[in-house]
């Protein structure tokens, strides 16, 4: 039964997930109905089920449903439905209609909701980790520091909310003022994808709605249950009804739909840079904010003074943490010629302590990656570059076991013109490559049309200042890496994205400075 789900999850992603593409309905319809023949109710055992939740209800998608899919087993934990043109209309028209009063109240009142939220999170944390584990293939270490992260996230915005502000200047006549007024901008269109499920969903409705817009969430078929359990904890909260809406269909149309309409004020994206390339050109018309987190290639230059091993140790969990799906994952090692073979020993050592598994097993530390799509693209990598001279000193290969298992895998000797170090890797892979002047870790490092992170790992602050001036990246880690916290603005650069998540400047991405010029009467 496997090897049909690993089809039908295949096919979905080539079929809905081809953004500009034109969908077809009666073909997908087709699927999903030779699925739900085949598959026997009693399979989905841990009901994983998600449905659309629209002004203030829950209901069914009218355009069909597909398989929740377990990345760990190949088999399904649960049915997602999907949202039809009517459905999203009405979750547009609902979530307008519930923007003047909830940008009414005090940002106190907002943040208060958001902070009710992540405590009532926090109590169900342990349940939710295990749906995102089941749904997204994470270790059991990852889904909870997911969660965990979710938390901090909606109660750092729920205290944000109170604290936006506007400025006063001095005015240009005399007994005049000039006022900088923040005000919330309407409705938000919300993406997220399937690799961090918790923590993206988290993230940008917190800053919107502290900001004083609704939302519409349209959250990844691949994950669906995660996001209907956090939308209901913000529900459970008491955010109004209207003000919060989830739905899930067909990524491509439900965008064009939406973002056809002046009521949609702002759109926040993560996910690859090819779709929020086209996210963008549809935000032209009526000029919607765009606010755009995309794919990454991160190197890392370590220099010949640094210690080889606490640079894996630093560096591993962010390389194989979530089976390496993540736009911030380290990927290329660049490494000074006189620590590098001792840099691919260090790393071949610590890919090769990991226990592959299920989440849910005892003991595991790595996962597998998302779905069938992404198994076929590390091979395929891999295969690239072998085939150009690369050598595999561990890994490479695809488990012989049910579910989208991948070996952690490190490359030497990787040709310049290799495809994976052009195209975002998204997996537990990792390249090394030697370097030997400055100049020549930043030539390979800017390489990539990715520019989101970069990591340094040096004892020289000569060495650290000008690999930092010069590294095209917007987040850069200096002998750590850069997690992104609540607290602090990040954004892509590039073909990273735009825009800005995390701080104060994140929620003010959702709202305009209004200028009020004003005189005694």
């Amino acid at each position: 039964m496997h090897l049909f789900t690993q089809t039908i999850r295949f096919c979905y992603l080539c079929v809905t997930f081809t953004f500009g593409a034109t969908t077809s309905k009666l073909a997908l319809g087709q699927l999903v109905a030779g699925f739900s023949e085949i598959v026997d109710t009693t399979m989905v055992q841990r009901q994983l089920d998600a449905n659309l939740f629209i002004n203030g209800r829950w209901e069914e998608g009218k355009a069909g449903s597909q398989p929740n899919i377990d990345p760990g087993t190949g088999e399904a934990v649960g049915v997602v439905t999907l949202a039809d043109a009517g459905q999203v209309q009405a979750a547009l028209d609902a979530a307008q209609r519930a923007f003047p009063a909830w940008s009414a109240l005090t940002g106190q009142s907002r943040g208060a909701i958001l902070k009710k939220a992540s405590s009532l999170l926090a109590d169900r944390a342990e349940h939710i980790a295990e749906g995102l584990l089941s749904e997204s293939g994470k270790t059991r270490g990852d889904a909870i520091g997911e969660v965990r992260r979710t938390i901090e996230t909606l109660a750092w915005n729920g205290e944000e909310a109170g604290r936006i502000s506007g400025k006063i200047h001095q005015g240009v006549v005399a007994g005049s003022i000039r006022l900088s007024v923040p005000v919330p901008l309407g409705v938000v269109l919300a993406i997220t994808p399937w690799n961090f499920p918790a923590v993206l969903v988290g993230r940008k409705l917190g800053a919107a709605l502290a900001a004083g817009c609704t939302v519409i969430l349209k959250a990844s078929e691949f994950t669906p249950h995660t996001a209907r359990a956090i939308v209901q904890t913000l529900i459970d909260a008491g955010v109004p009804d209207g003000v919060l809406n989830l739905i899930f269909g067909d990524p491509a149309a439900i965008s064009r739909q939406l973002m056809a309409s002046p009521l949609v004020k702002a759109v926040s994206f993560t996910g690859s840079t090819s779709v929020g390339k086209q996210l963008a050109a549809l935000a032209a018309p009526n000029l919607i904010r765009p606010i755009l987190e995309l794919g990454g290639h991160a190197p890392v230059v370590v220099w010949d003074d640094a210690d080889v091993e606490n640079v894996v140790h630093v560096t591993a969990p962010a390389k194989f943490g979530s089976a390496g799906q993540s736009c911030v994952a380290p990927t290329r090692y660049l490494a000074h010629y006189s620590v590098h073979d001792a840099l691919v020993d260090a790393l071949v050592a610590k890919a090769e302590t990991y226990k592959i598994g299920h989440g849910s097993e005892h003991g595991t530390t790595l996962g597998p990656v998302a779905h069938a799509g992404r198994v076929a693209s590390f091979l395929h990598l891999v295969e690239d570059a072998v085939a150009g001279g690369a050598v595999i000193k561990t890994g490479g290969k695809k488990l012989d076991r049910s579910g989208f298992y991948v070996e952690p895998t490190v490359l030497s000797s990787v040709p310049r013109d290799a495809k994976i170090l052009v195209d975002e890797p998204f997996g537990p892979i990792a390249t090394v490559q030697p370097i030997e002047t400055i100049d020549q870790a930043v030539d390979l490092a800017n390489a990539s049309e990715y520019s989101f992170a970069a990591y340094v790992f040096t004892d020289s602050i000569g060495v650290r200042d000008e690999l930092v001036r010069r590294l095209n990246a917007s987040n850069i880690g200096v002998n750590q890496t850069a997690p992104s916290l609540p607290d602090v603005a990040l954004g892509g650069l590039g073909n990273s994205g735009y825009g800005y998540e995390g701080g104060t400047e994140g929620v003010l991405a959702y709202m305009h400075l209004r200028l009020v010029t004003q005189s005694q009467g």
